[in-house]
């Protein structure tokens, strides 16, 4: 089947031909680095980035609704299809836990035939700047008479199940981070799979984390957070399920109005399975366009890896690396998908103890058996680009980013473009920082440098030190005469000589002095090591008081 393929016979006249899409344009000569839009993080508290502003998102709206709904009569059927499920998914699973009743009155397939907005991100316990994207998503879909579905992308390998948490050491009074673990297994799984094996150190994370901030804050919300925590993991005994779960409760308590929805819950519908078909039936030309579009990113970035920003997908002996990950409950550890065709059969494997055979004559009947065959002990997930290209192209209308999901989302443009033949709908980069309550950055760095050049002086420019140290005033005196009388060129070494001796001289005898300003700078480096510590922007929102959150988050969001 060549679904993909046809779409784009249908439409030529969707390939992009606008100036600010130069990024998607083909051909041999790399693409200059200004054809991609550059995101960076604000570095000032209180202020956040936003692209398009806040203003524009109307604008982008009904432009994506537009180009979206132009993309031809099979993309329209799978998205119709595909929202529809998403809304009754959402709200099954969203309210189990948190209400939902700003919708009871609403009928799912009535919610989704109007906008839906989306973000996404793993069920971690991330800083501010992302959270506010959470917030902001709520506030627009209220603004824009759409609905805010958020995607809990939980087929990703959590890191640990730990947090570092700022607080101040009680015998050198300099900040410090603080690990504290809330189960005794570590990461290197899915989120999905993050079973809690020390529920004792699970229901007491929040007290630890608690006293470990206690000097810098004294409200954390990690106490409300932590209530919601231990309810989650009594309904689904897995950290990643608890860790969003408690999240969205906790903003269910601030007003936020979204529902929830993890991926691996999305993967198991047929309307998703019918997308991977349209991939994975053509694979051979997927791999070319996903390759050659990360291979222009490297060149336009100057990126010399291989593996960023991501990887090309390999080939071998007859097999396609596929952008999809294959794990179960009984192996958890992912590993990649491959396929290949036999006879009428697209083979889908881990090329291990893993393997499904789904007859692709019939592409209905081919989603349904894919989705069928899709269990606990075999999950398909999908990578990060194939993520929000499904979340972008079929669940939603308008995707809000991150700063790092907005870079690499710009790849996913172009494979969209070269693969689909399609323009990409637009996406929104949001994100904020804010700092610790009280915390006032002073520029420690002055304080270094300036240390710094005084240990030099004591080589160089002893003589500066007179007023503190008894120096020789002869050699000084002497310094003094030779500087006012610099030989020309050529016939200086004798004068160079002489000065090098009194430097050396010099040296010696501030010796001491300088062993203080070692002293002192070293106790500068701490003071500014601990007040960049402070003022960072990667705290982890729970170690924030509510209040001071939403207040800032408030301040930074349309009226």
């Amino acid at each position: 089947m060549n679904r993909a393929s046809e779409l784009s016979e249908r439409r030529p006249s969707m390939v992009s031909t606008r100036d600010d899409e130069i990024a998607g344009d083909e051909d041999d000569r790399g693409d200059p680095p200004d054809a991609f839009r550059q995101y960076r993080s604000p570095q000032r508290h209180g202020e956040a980035f936003v692209e398009p502003a806040f203003n524009d998102v109307a604008g982008v709206l009904k432009r994506n609704i537009d180009l979206l709904n132009s993309h031809g009569e099979s993309f329209t059927s799978l998205r119709h299809r595909a929202r529809h499920q998403l809304i009754e998914d959402a709200l099954r699973y969203t309210s189990a836990y948190r209400d939902t009743s700003w919708l009871d009155s609403c009928d799912p397939a009535q919610i989704a035939s109007g906008p839906i907005l989306m973000a996404g991100h793993q069920p971690a316990i991330f800083h501010p700047g992302v959270w506010f994207k959470n917030f902001a998503l709520s506030r627009l879909a209220e603004t824009h008479q759409a609905v805010a579905v958020n995607l809990v992308v939980d087929n990703d390998v959590a890191s640990g199940s730990s947090i570092r948490v700022p607080t101040i050491e009680p015998v050198s009074g300099e900040a410090a981070y603080e690990t504290i673990r809330y189960d005794s297994a570590g990461g290197g799984v899915p989120y999905e799979q993050t079973t809690i094996t020390d529920r004792e150190m699970f229901d007491s994370f929040d007290r630890r984390v608690k006293t470990a901030v206690e000097p810098l804050v004294g409200e954390p919300c990690i106490t409300p957070l932590w209530k919601h925590a231990r309810n989650a993991i009594e309904r689904c005994g897995v950290a990643g399920c608890a860790l969003a779960q408690a999240r969205h409760g906790l903003e269910g308590e601030v007003g936020l109005r979204t529902l929830e929805i993890p991926q691996g819950v999305v993967c198991r519908t047929t309307a998703f399975a019918e997308f991977a078909l349209l991939i994975l039936t053509e694979l051979p030309r997927f791999h070319r366009c996903y390759n050659d579009a990360a291979n222009r990113y490297r060149r336009a970035h100057g990126i010399r890896s291989t593996a960023h920003p991501v990887p090309n997908l390999d080939e071998q002996d007859g097999w396609f690396e596929a952008p999809l990950w294959i794990y179960g409950n009984d192996s958890p550890q992912r590993k990649p998908a491959w396929v290949r065709m036999s006879d009428d059969h697209l083979v889908i494997s881990d090329r291990g103890d893993r393997e499904l055979r789904v007859d692709v004559r019939f592409p209905k009947l081919a989603a349904e058996q894919l989705a069928s065959l899709v269990s606990p002990d075999f999950k398909l997930r999908p990578r990060a680009l194939l993520t929000t290209m499904y979340a972008r192209l079929i669940l939603s209308d308008l995707f809000l980013h991150g700063i790092g999901g907005g870079k690499y989302d710009q790849l996913g443009d172009m494979i969209i473009r070269s693969f689909f033949m399609v323009s990409p709908p637009e996406f929104m980069v949001i994100s904020a920082t804010i700092q610790l309550p009280g915390i006032a950055r002073a520029d420690d760095s002055t304080d270094v440098r300036e240390l710094q050049q005084a240990i030099r002086d004591t080589f160089y420019h002893g003589e500066r030190f007179a007023d503190e140290v008894p120096l020789d005033a002869k050699l000084i005196d002497r310094k003094h005469q030779l500087l006012a009388s610099v030989p020309p060129r050529g016939n200086r070494k004798a004068w160079h000589n002489e000065m090098s001796e009194i430097n050396a001289s010099l040296a010696d005898q501030l010796s001491e002095r300088r062993g203080q300003l070692h002293t002192e700078l070293a106790r500068a480096r701490r003071t500014a090591a601990s007040g960049a510590l402070l003022a960072s922007r990667e705290h982890p929102f729970c170690v924030f008081p509510l209040e001071f959150l939403t207040d800032a988050y408030r301040a930074l969001l349309p009226s």
